[in-house]
């Protein structure tokens, strides 16, 4: 199979330049002027588009099984193609959880025949050191650690033995994510309001409190210092998270973080607007931390923008009880518009765009063949139409959570086509092919390196 791109425009570093991509059996065979390239069996006509590395996200919810009602393997890699992802890494916090390498060996021969784009599956870190190694023998990328659950088990919340399933995920050269937040904190509150019979969104962000996730953070970077672990903090939504963050990597500690595009552009007056629709965990913050988080992201102190795609139907979303509404936004098929919305006006360079949404997240969890357009490497490739208008629409999603805070929003540039391994999956509204998604994993490393 192969496919050539002519006449695209190709973003190298700060430079955009005139040219072709030739891809075969799956990689980029060559970059180059038209004449230079091979005749394809297939040839894709670039003019007007960009063409970027293959979009990652790092943290998605693709849920199935059990869960199948809010999406499925199938809508989930659909959606994700849709809006120009090509790799997406799934959270283990599934019915059945992915929490034991039987587990996952089970999830991946579920989703091998029915993903469109390539799939990472996070495990849920366990205290046996076995059962670690098990799960990454079995094909985890990456570890995933809640601090937010108050049911977890006794373990997670003693930290010398927290401390020995880091050392455990060090040698095996695997990175825990983690959802800063401290649990037990949330819960007592929630109980109280509860009791009292106070429900509104209002004080949903109360028992959330930002205080809670600094805690959190300060708690798992001084393990990670001790253990020499690598861990990575997902969503991170204050300032003084981030502050958090930013004092621990002084001390040496190779703490990365993440934010999700609804932290960066909507703040706690939407969540008041849009009530059960907007709710998330964490919540909608203040102004004052979506305007620190997004001069973070440009300054390069936060290495990743990931959706947390949460899907769930438009009934757990709806209702006047915040304690009963399912927090969780679908971000998959609006992350990429609202970031080139952003490139349009000048608020990010599609440099630093590509960066956070391929180019970091290859890097942070071992996808040593994609995030960059060069030869050899693998063949997904996403071509952007810069000047597309449309409104987001969420009754058209591939989704089936058919719902967003967005809507109605007007946005500059969407993705038009989405290359995975060399086969066009979508193409300007339409899915083109499908099953072209594989399983990837993460080459396990000898034990006690680091």
């Amino acid at each position: 199979m192969s496919v050539t791109i002519t006449d695209v425009k190709i973003p190298l570093g700060q430079e955009i330049v005139d040219g072709g991509i030739s891809i075969q059996d799956g990689r980029i065979k060559k970059i180059g002027r038209r004449a230079l390239l091979p005749k394809p069996e297939t040839k894709i006509d670039g003019k007007g588009l960009i063409a970027v590395p293959g979009l990652i996200d790092a943290h998605v919810h693709l849920r199935g099984m059990e869960l199948a009602y809010k999406e499925d393997f199938s809508s989930g890699t659909l959606a994700a193609a849709a809006g120009g992802f090509t790799t997406v890494l799934d959270m283990p916090n599934t019915k059945p959880p992915t929490s034991s390498s039987e587990r996952l060996l089970e999830k991946i021969e579920r989703a091998k025949p029915a993903i469109h784009v390539n799939v990472g599956f996070y495990v849920a870190l366990a205290e046996s050191a076995n059962e670690v190694r098990s799960m990454a023998q079995a094909g985890a990328i990456a570890f995933k650690l809640y601090m937010n659950d108050p049911d977890t088990e006794a373990w997670h919340r003693d930290p010398e033995r927290l401390l020995s399933s880091l050392e455990q995920s060090r040698s095996l050269g695997l990175r825990v994510a983690c959802h800063a937040e401290t649990g037990a904190r949330v819960a007592k509150i929630e109980a109280e309001c509860q009791a009292s019979g106070r429900n509104s969104v209002r004080d949903f962000v109360r028992a959330h409190a930002p205080g809670f996730e600094v805690e959190a953070v300060r708690a798992i970077t001084g393990l990670a210092r001790r253990a020499r672990s690598r861990v990575h903090v997902c969503h991170v939504s204050t300032q003084q998270g981030l502050r958090a963050i930013f004092r621990a990597r002084k001390t040496g500690t190779p703490v990365t973080c993440e934010v999700t595009p609804h932290h960066l552009i909507l703040d706690r007056k939407d969540l008041n607007r849009k009530g059960g629709l907007a709710v998330t965990l964490p919540p909608l913050r203040r102004p004052s931390d979506a305007r620190a988080l997004w001069r973070s992201t440009l300054r390069g102190q936060i290495d990743i923008v990931a959706s947390d795609h949460a899907p769930h139907s438009l009934e757990e979303k709806t209702g006047s009880d915040a304690w009963a509404v399912r927090p969780g936004i679908p971000g998959l098929e609006t992350t990429l518009p609202l970031l080139l919305t952003k490139v349009s006006r000048g608020g990010i360079s599609l440099d630093r765009l590509v960066q956070v949404l391929a180019e970091n997240p290859a890097r942070i969890f071992g996808l040593q063949k994609k995030g960059r357009i060069a030869a050899g490497m693998d063949g997904d490739i996403v071509l952007i139409d810069p000047k597309a208008r449309f409104r987001i629409d969420s009754s058209k999603f591939y989704s089936k959570a058919h719902f967003s805070p967005f809507d109605g929003l007007q946005c500059v540039g969407r993705p038009a086509v989405t290359i995975v391994s060399g086969h066009v999956v979508y193409d300007r509204g339409e899915i083109v092919e499908k099953n072209c998604g594989k399983v990837v994993t993460r080459e396990v490393r000898p034990r006690g390196s680091s």
